[in-house]
């Protein structure tokens, strides 16, 4: 098993390196020599020479750049323009000028170009003369109008024919790098509906050797050069966002604003786009935006944590997912754990566990059945051949469109879940008192999934963690924190035949039965983030609860359903405490609560017929008396109590709970 599991491992470790070594060799011109390799001369050049691509157009150019030197003529001598005399071209030499004479000319030259220059503005060439008045002279209307229709004229070539016009996409992808903040923002808002509109609908990977050597039509040059190209412009795109993105809240407002589009533009493409190359630096780019204590003062924070929860809800596969979470959890770990508890909630939105069972998945490896000789199907050569290149081919077409096997899912879900789970035991054990509310309530719906060993690590923490609790004063939070680790512990176990027999919980039995009496006095008993209340006008500021999703009387009746009724941690000795100390509380929960728990004591006393002695003291002997003050259900003597609430709670202003008062007395008398 373990073995298994290390060879899983193993294969998904090199599967990410080579998507990272393939976007390397895309960057490094992967396939770009083979597209202007068109005839069979051409194709037969070293390897060597290919590979220098770039440094030999260099010489090429330092060489074509040189002064010709004419042997059969002097030093002096210059070659002017070519003559026709009789039909024949004869070449015209005359006398080098003297230096005073060029350098008079030069500084004519020179001061025609400075003249020029000044005069209109232009530089050695249309790019950097834009870039340099952009820099040096601050932006007029006039000048933002033409700036935005030459963006404009650039995104409309690119959106009709993207093979064509990749020139004009390489000149925008320049343009978003500008230093000028108007030339940058706008070329990088315009290039988030170009990149969504030309990306294709399958990741680009280089090509291999094969194909580099193949001779291909020009149709499929134009197309691996667009490819290439744009490969390239999306990867210098993204790091120009990344490096914009990470601007500290307090810089100048021109970068936090650029910073504030780039995260903007990561979030339109992240969701759009996120089957293409390059897709973990995105993540990287909104995980790193998020990952901040205080998301208050950032203002695309909100949107950025709902785009990861889009993502993380609409992922079935589990590669996105898996991608989120590990880039997240290696942020949260540098950030040494000090996030905001948003960020942690957004992994209560995943939706490829959904359908995850550990338990079922079976060790051994899959063996292929062979068929008997009688049953198979006589095939020529011939068609055992084309039955071979057939399986070739729906091999490749899964592969283009992406297509994710069972074993797959399964292997990016084991490994989801053993990253999450790593997590969150990380969090619990350095108890970090904004994180451990959105942790348990993550082991809640996850927990169940984890194994045995996993198990027994959180068990242990959640114990201290109550104790530790239980030591100090409690508060509204640490009741919330109470009630989830006991919901939590449970869960856990539950989901499990092993530790159900072998687990002791009496620790978290006591600590529910120690806490209800807090929980009965909370205000907020019923209320969570969602409900709609007034708040406190003598307080600035606005605490969120722990965990948004579950309110502290739902929390306790899962926490009182899985002591009675989904463990063996229930007997007749803890259901006489429970019941004396709920009838305690009901004086003081609201009218929803108090109806659920009537509802849930009529429940418990269908399977501990005992409790209807407590109704009454007739026909009933017992030792001592009843330790209300008792934290622990077996030291409060619970077979002497009366249950004289009852007569209070008659009178009740619910008529609802008035009439469940009354019928559980009643069944007692029976």
């Amino acid at each position: 098993m373990g073995k298994g599991k290390r060879n899983q491992k193993a294969i998904q470790d090199r599967a990410a390196k080579r998507r990272k070594q393939e976007d390397a060799q895309l960057l490094n011109g992967g396939f770009q020599e083979a597209t202007e390799l068109l005839d069979d001369e051409v194709l037969n050049v070293d390897i060597d020479v290919r590979q220098r691509g770039s440094s030999w157009e260099n010489e090429e150019q330092d060489y074509e750049m040189r002064p010709r030197k004419l042997q059969e003529y002097g030093e002096d001598m210059v070659e002017g323009l070519p003559i026709k005399i009789n039909g024949k071209i004869e070449r015209k030499m005359h006398k080098k000028q003297s230096n005073t004479t060029e350098e008079n000319d030069n500084g004519a030259i020179e001061e025609e170009l400075d003249r020029s220059s000044d005069a209109s503005g232009q530089a050695v060439s249309a790019d950097e003369k834009q870039e340099e008045e952009f820099d040096e002279e601050p932006d007029t209307e006039e000048r933002i109008i033409e700036l935005k229709e030459e963006i404009a004229e650039l995104v409309e070539k690119i959106i009709e024919e993207p093979e064509e016009n990749t020139a004009a996409l390489t000149r925008l992808c320049k343009m978003a790098e500008s230093k000028n903040p108007n030339t940058s923002k706008f070329s990088m808002l315009a290039l988030v509906p170009v990149f969504k509109s030309i990306i294709p609908g399958y990741r680009i990977r280089p090509l291999t050797e094969l194909e580099k050597k193949e001779r291909v039509s020009k149709e499929v040059t134009r197309l691996r050069n667009f490819e290439q190209t744009l490969v390239v412009n999306y990867r210098k795109y993204i790091e120009n966002l990344k490096n914009l993105s990470r601007v500290p809240n307090g810089e100048k407002p021109i970068k936090v604003s650029l910073g504030v589009l780039a995260t903007q533009a990561a979030n339109e493409l992240a969701s759009t786009v996120a089957h293409f190359n390059f897709r973990d630096e995105v993540f990287t780019i909104l995980v790193r935006r998020v990952c901040k204590p205080n998301l208050t003062v950032d203002p695309v924070s909100t949107q950025s944590i709902k785009s990861l929860e889009i993502l993380l809800n609409d992922d079935d596969e589990g590669n996105v997912s898996l991608s989120i979470i590990r880039i997240l959890a290696k942020t949260i770990k540098v950030r040494k754990y000090n996030v905001d508890e948003s960020v942690l909630n957004m992994l209560l939105s995943l939706e490829t566990l959904q359908d995850y069972d550990p338990n079922t998945k079976s060790d051994e490896p899959h063996v292929k059945v062979k068929e008997k000789k009688k049953d198979r199907v006589h095939l020529s050569k011939k068609q055992r051949k084309a039955r071979k290149e057939m399986k070739a081919i729906e091999e490749e077409m899964e592969r283009a469109e992406q297509t994710v096997s069972a074993e797959e899912k399964e292997k990016n879900q084991a490994e989801i879940l053993k990253t999450m789970l790593s997590l969150y035991l990380n969090i619990l054990r350095i108890d970090s008192p904004t994180l451990v509310g959105s942790v348990l309530e993550g082991l809640v719906k996850f927990g169940g999934m984890a194994n045995l060993d996993l198990l027994g690590d959180f068990l242990e923490v959640m114990k201290e963690l109550i104790q530790n609790t239980i030591d100090q004063e409690l508060t509204s939070a640490s009741v919330r924190k109470l009630l989830l680790c006991i919901v939590s512990a449970f869960s856990l176990v539950s989901s499990h035949t092993q530790m159900k027999v072998h687990t002791d919980l009496s620790v978290f039995v006591d600590a529910l039965y120690a806490v209800l009496c807090h929980v009965s006095l909370d205000a907020d008993l019923e209320l969570s983030h969602k409900s709609l209340r007034l708040a406190d006008p003598l307080n600035n500021e606005i605490t969120k609860p722990s965990v948004n999703v579950s309110t502290k009387a739902e929390l306790l009746l899962k926490s009182l359903d899985h002591v009675f009724f989904r463990s063996r941690s229930g007997s007749k000795l803890k259901a006489l405490a429970f019941t004396k100390r709920l009838y305690m509380c009901m004086g003081n929960t609201p009218e929803n609560t108090t109806i659920a728990l009537l509802k849930f004591l009529q429940k418990l006393g269908n399977r501990y017929p005992e409790i209807e002695g407590l109704y009454s003291t007739d026909d009933r002997i017992g030792n001592g008396v009843f330790v209300m003050e008792a934290d622990n259900p077996s030291r409060s003597n619970p077979e002497t109590a009366v249950l004289w609430e009852n007569n209070i709670l008659r009178n009740h202003y619910c008529p609802t709970v008035v009439k469940g008062i009354n019928s559980l007395a009643n069944r007692s008398k029976n």
